[in-house]
């Protein structure tokens, strides 16, 4: 083991090698389904790391390994039992070391075990049947073998992208895990900044750069690791206390960790320009290294012998704990499966609704025809009437002197005439009625099963994809530190972050980044003052910059403060008035809120000279779009000569996946429920309610969206977070209840209203629009309630609607219900009798002609009652003559109306109640 080789990067080597053990463990499996690949990674990961940690002969064990699997394709079944006999022989002699390096340290006589299990023998003979195995082949070397950075300057560039053509698989994996790392060591230098005797920042330091090390060399990457490997030796220094922490140290660290990203994106193609200076610059940074290290500086790139092409392998990636990296594009893609899979439970969901419409109908039928079978039972088996028959008509004697029907009797025969037959077909029909009504409840009970379970298994599916979108926003910070580093200049800046564990969406943090680096940028150059300022004000040389990130419910709350010298409003208005935004008039006739909104102006800059990040007018009205883009807010705080904060609010969620379904002035509407507080009922005209101890303002949703109100007793309240995050509680008609959806973004020009966040298709195919709270609020079209109730009326009751025809009940109730009533139904007289008697209605709409009791008889009994007397009734007929009409107005009928139903009519007559 190296003397640089410290208890915690030893623990990793050993973790590391056991993985390598779990896999050649698995050599037979692996052989048998002809991929050897993932042994052949795992191989040359053993040689590169032992190498790097000072162990050779595992190096060497896993050099030969790796040879010898690398000719897998070509052997025949015999031989490849041999090379599994090989691979357990090796297997238990790797155990072995590694067990004597976690106990003493040292791998051991490796070779000799080796030999002593019977290898040799083995290896000769793969040799002599497959002898291109053993053919020298040009390896990556070791540690030791490392050629000096002078040999790697000749077409680096050359060499990276053969690299990135050559190892693609590799690459998937070797680029973002450099990457992250790359931002580790930039947090670790910030945190250094802050506190340079923090011996835990620097071994994090040293941890990242020795993983970008070992990743590169274990890949095969040389140009990558030669410089991560200088890096590392500078750090090594550093913490053997032949090197002091400072300035220039951090400096060539930052620089270094820069060019290393620099080489990813060059590798992929992705950055001509850069790709043209890399070699100079390379080669510039590693002769600095090489001078502050004591070695030897490496010679003008253009002269040194080009290193001989490694040949191209592509092998898979396999470890026992696997890991996959997803596009964000797939990632979209199963979010909208996932979307489209609650779609569908919907509709299942709705077929469970009509499944139990289907039981009511049943068993309203079946009550229909137990009422007829009980009617016909006592007309025609009445026994008084019975007699009465018999008296009218005598029945034939027959020649025993007694009648046909009174033998009958005496011999106790059932009687089987037509009346009885009927009534006991209609009993079986009613008693197969009620069986199918059973199976049918036990039947629907199931399927809400099945679909209840579907649901939380979707819903489980969209939050498991939605996390795998989330990353701390801590990565980003890194991003920033560089940027403040660059434009800082002259001023001293401290960088200070809070809530680097926040997770964030990643396509959120994308849409966010550009704006974050506008309000660093625009703090830095317009915010904090030079050292000179700072002291003369009487504050320290340094300033800070404070960026903060919080969580409040479902909103992302970022903050961006410095301590410098605040907006001076003054120059913002009357920059406004030389760039023609604004007039004289309007700047003076502004309130300071007014006169903040204008830094965000396109085309308005306050800085006296233009540079590559000031002056041009481009920021804060970027910054400003984006928030609006995100369905967030922006809100600015400022005070002269202490600083600024600007602070953004965002919703987290930019997948709606769950919306409250409300009715407000008659139209279906859409919230999110992420944006929901709690659910809340007021009476009319209420402007306040109270909630957890504060006054939430009240307002009526309809009014804030145009629409007319409908005015009614009590309202649904949703409370939702406005602007700045103050609640307010929006007044709708009712909650028609929550529902899994997929929310699609809309296109323009609808896009661009702020209030609305998209559309979503319901379970019955009906376009719902979804509102964005704090874009809803942030309009200029709210009222006061009392403005628009002035008189809170009475509740609107339900119309009964009575016909013994189902279609025609079904195509009025239909129409009443589209103009905003509530309906119930009846089959005849008799039954809408029965309801007047349970529940009281607004008005009665009835036909004539209906079995048991007739639209007239309803009439005569409806005014005969003195309960009922007042209610309007409403006559609907195809009768049309005028003694029809007239008898009806006789018995009180308010209206005549004729089929076919006049939507028009029909709403003047509820409307004249």
């Amino acid at each position: 083991m190296t003397a640089a080789t410290t208890p915690d990067l030893l623990q990793s080597f050993l973790e590391e090698a056991w993985e390598t053990v779990a896999v050649f463990e698995q050599a037979a499996e692996f052989l048998a389904i002809k991929r050897h690949e993932p042994l052949v990674v795992m191989a040359h990961r053993l040689k590169g790391s032992a190498g790097l940690y000072g162990f050779p002969q595992i190096s060497n064990l896993g050099a030969l390994a790796e040879r010898i699997l690398e000719a897998a394709p070509r052997y025949t079944e015999p031989q490849q039992a041999r090379v599994i006999e090989f691979m357990g022989q090796l297997t238990a002699v790797l155990v072995t070391a590694l067990e004597n390096i976690a106990i003493h340290g040292q791998e051991g006589r490796v070779g000799l075990e080796l030999g002593r299990l019977g290898a040799a023998a083995l290896i000769q003979e793969l040799t002599a049947l497959n002898p291109e195995a053993f053919a020298s082949n040009n390896l990556e070397p070791t540690q030791e073998t490392i050629p000096p950075p002078d040999q790697t300057q000749v077409g680096v560039v050359e060499e990276l992208q053969n690299f990135y053509r050559q190892n693609s698989e590799f690459w998937e994996f070797f680029a973002p895990e450099t990457l992250e790392n790359l931002d580790h060591v930039a947090s670790a230098l910030a945190q250094l900044q802050l506190d340079s005797q923090n011996s835990e920042h620097l071994r994090a330091l040293f941890r990242a750069m020795h993983t970008v090390k070992g990743a590169a060399y274990s890949v095969g990457c040389k140009p990558i690791g030669a410089l991560a490997h200088q890096l590392e030796d500078l750090m090594v220094a550093v913490r053997e206390g032949h090197k002091s922490w400072n300035d220039q140290i951090a400096h060539l660290i930052l620089e270094g960790a820069q060019v290393l990203g620099k080489m990813i994106v060059v590798a992929e193609g992705k950055d001509p320009p850069a790709a043209q200076t890399l070699g100079s610059q390379l080669f510039e940074l590693q002769g600095r290294l090489a001078h502050l290290l004591g070695q030897e500086a490496p010679p003008s790139p253009q002269a040194p012998a080009p290193t001989p092409p490694r040949p191209s392998v592509q092998p898979t990636r396999s470890s026992n704990t696997a890991s996959v990296r997803v596009s964000l594009e797939r990632l979209d893609t199963l979010l909208n499966l996932a979307g489209e899979t609650l779609v569908a439970r919907s509709r299942l969901e709705l077929l469970a609704q009509r499944f139990e419409e289907m039981e009511e109908l049943l068993e309203a039928a079946r009550q229909r025809l137990l009422r007829t079978t009980s009617d016909f039972e006592a007309r025609y088996l009445n026994p008084r009437l019975s007699l009465a028959q018999k008296a009218q008509n005598p029945p034939a004697q027959s020649t025993l002197g007694k009648t046909v029907q009174e033998l009958f009797t005496e011999l106790e025969f059932d009687r089987y005439d037509d009346l009885n037959i009927l009534a006991r077909s209609i009993q079986e029909m009613t008693s197969d009625l009620a069986e199918v009504r059973h199976t049918l409840s036990e039947q629907i009970k199931a399927f809400r099963q099945e679909t209840e379970l579907f649901g939380k298994l979707s819903q489980d599916l969209r939050n498991e994809v939605g996390r795998a979108r989330l990353i701390p926003i801590g990565r980003f910070y890194t991003r920033l530190t560089r940027q403040v580093q660059q434009i800082a200049g002259a001023k001293q800046v401290q960088l200070q972050f809070q809530g680097e564990q926040v997770e964030i969406d990643s396509v959120l943090l994308d849409g966010l980044s550009e704006a974050l680096l506008h309000l660093v940028s625009n703090a830095v150059i317009h915010g904090i003052e030079s050292p000179a300022e700072r002291l003369a004000a009487g504050k320290t040389p340094q300033g800070t910059l404070t960026i903060r990130t919080q969580q409040q419910r479902s909103t992302l709350v970022l903050e961006i403060s410095d301590d410098g010298r605040g907006i001076n409003l003054e120059a913002v208005k009357q920059k406004a008035v030389e760039k023609g935004l604004r007039t004289q008039a309007q700047v003076e006739a502004m309130r300071p809120e007014e006169a903040m909104e204008l830094i965000f102006l396109p085309g308005l800059s306050t800085a006296l000279v233009v540079s590559d990040v000031a002056g041009r007018g481009v920021g804060l009205d970027v910054v400003a779009a984006t928030v609006r883009r995100l369905r967030g807010d922006l809100s600015v705080e400022t005070r002269s000569g202490l600083g600024t904060t600007f602070r953004l609010r965002v919703p987290q969620n930019l997948v709606v996946s769950d919306i409250l379904l409300l009715q407000a002035g008659g139209q279906v509407i859409g919230l999110p429920r992420e944006s929901l507080v709690t659910l809340l009922t007021a009476p009319a005209g209420q402007q306040e309610v109270a909630y957890e101890g504060s006054s939430v303002p009240v307002k009526l949703l309809s009014a804030l969206l145009g629409l007319p109100p409908i005015e009614q007793e009590e309202y649904a309240l949703a409370v939702v977070e406005g602007r700045g995050g103050a609640l307010v509680a929006l007044a709708v008609e009712r909650f028609i209840g929550l529902q899994q959806a997929l929310v699609k973004p809309l296109r323009a020009p609808l896009s661009e209203l702020p209030h609305l966040i998209g559309a979503s298709v319901s379970a019955t195919g009906e376009v719902v629009l979804v509102l964005s709270p704090s874009g809803l609020l942030g309009l200029n079209t709210s009222m006061p309630i009392q403005a628009r109730i002035e008189n809170p009326p009475t509740q609107r009751l339900p119309v009964l609607l009575v016909d013994d025809s189902l279609s025609v009940r079904k195509v009025v109730a239909q129409m009443l219900r589209k103009v905003g009533h509530q309906v119930v139904t009846a089959a005849d007289g008799q039954e809408a009798l029965e309801l007047l008697q349970q529940q009281p209605f607004q008005a009665v709409v009835t036909d004539l002609e209906m079995p048991r009791m007739s639209g007239f008889e309803l009439l005569e009994e409806v005014r005969r009652r003195p309960n009922l007397a007042h209610l309007p009734i409403a006559v609907l007929t195809t009768r049309a003559s005028a003694k029809h009409r007239d008898l009806a107005t006789q018995l009180g009928a308010n209206a005549y109306l004729t089929k076919p139903a006049d939507e028009v009519e029909l709403e003047r007559f509820l409307r004249g109640i």
